[in-house]
């Protein structure tokens, strides 16, 4: 009787699929741009796996550190040889001084970052040369002080712009900031830190002077005082509004008073006083509505007490005199976050279904 030998396919299929190391055939570039979206401290670990692993994370274009240990920052940074960092993010450091936190943003604006995520749970003083690097384009600072007033500041590329709790050494910051960034496309302010949140009544009370500028603006979030809002920028799309004081009898008391503004407006968000009023944009097609709870939760997330920030807010409805106009031909989309089930809510709802003609989602 002859033996035959089992064919090589068999034996492929007989093999165990889980001891297959498809991941180490993947060209170097594939595998780092994989790593690129692991925690730094993650993609480290990798180093351990193989002889060929040992130095790959270093060649990752995202470096993200997230309560990490100021020495381990600096031994990352140090052994790190990516020339172009497409990401840099620093998020509440343990122990870090002033000068190893502007090294590394120095080194990163030397590196061409293009996103740079900076949060931190005590105040540092930003560096100088953050505000003349010609690569970034997103940028996020969260409790950071340092914003220059006077002097070299050019952000050529700078598309967006998030500040949480950003505090300005003078009112002239902000304007002389927002005024050398050419391109800026989104804006969202998320507090101003001065002596104390600014009043529509102090000096430098209206933000929108300095940001009316912006041809390329389309996306501005503010959640700050929404009486700031007195200028229009026609080619905004996006609007988010948080914030406000709501005495109904108040000066700007309806926030719709400034929206209306807003020609090319199709999409509205509201963590304030949600009282539908007659002015809303004609071109409304989507509108959300963040009710108190919502807007707690996210203002406890960053550590501050809710009160502290905004103050006591109460959401009573009040039906309009007449039905806007985007309720009647364009708005198709409603969402409410944080439904609390209470009379007024339920009032809103059905003056919504009533009377939003158009209204395929709710």
């Amino acid at each position: 009787m002859v033996k035959t030998k089992p064919c090589a396919s068999r034996k492929r299929l007989n093999q165990n699929p889980a001891s297959v190391d498809r991941l180490s055939g993947l060209p170097d570039a594939v595998i780092c741009q994989i790593l690129s979206f692991l925690p730094t401290k993650l993609s480290v670990a990798t180093s351990i796996l193989a002889k060929r692993w040992r130095f790959l994370w270093t060649h990752v274009p995202n470096l993200y550190f997230d309560r990490e240990n100021h020495n381990i920052i600096n031994r990352v940074i140090m052994l790190h040889k990516v020339q172009s960092l497409t990401i840099f993010r620093l998020r509440y450091i343990d122990n870090c001084e002033d000068y190893e936190f502007e090294t590394w943003i120095t080194i990163a604006i030397a590196r061409n970052v293009q996103n740079l995520d900076i949060r931190l749970d005590h105040q540092l003083m930003l560096p100088r040369c953050l505000f003349t690097c010609k690569t970034l384009v997103n940028l996020t600072l969260y409790n950071c002080v340092g914003i220059p007033s006077s002097g070299a500041v050019y952000l050529p590329s700078l598309k967006k712009l998030d500040f949480y709790f950003v505090r300005y050494q003078v009112d002239e910051a902000l304007p002389h900031l927002l005024s050398c960034c050419p391109v800026l496309e989104e804006l969202f302010i998320g507090g101003i830190v001065d002596n104390d949140l600014l009043e529509p009544d102090a000096d430098f009370a209206d933000p929108s002077e300095c940001i009316r500028r912006f041809d390329n603006l389309t996306k501005l979030e503010f959640a700050v005082d929404w009486r700031f809002l007195k200028n229009s920028w026609k080619e905004l799309h996006t609007v988010y509004i948080s914030r406000g004081k709501l005495e109904p009898d108040g000066d700007f008391a309806d926030p719709s008073e400034c929206i209306r503004r807003f020609d090319n407006l199709t999409k509205l968000e509201l963590a304030v006083d949600w009282r539908f009023r007659t002015k809303f944009p004609d071109n409304l097609e989507v509108l959300i509505v963040f009710l108190d709870q919502q807007f707690i939760s996210s203002i406890q997330s960053y550590g501050f007490c809710y009160h502290q920030v905004v103050g006591s807010v109460k959401y009573n409805w009040m039906t309009p005199k007449q039905v806007p106009t985007c309720l009647l031909s364009h708005l198709r989309t409603v969402r409410i976050d944080q439904f609390g089930s209470t009379k007024h809510e339920f009032k809103l709802v059905r003056y919504l279904l009533k009377n939003a003609k158009v209204l395929e989602r709710m």
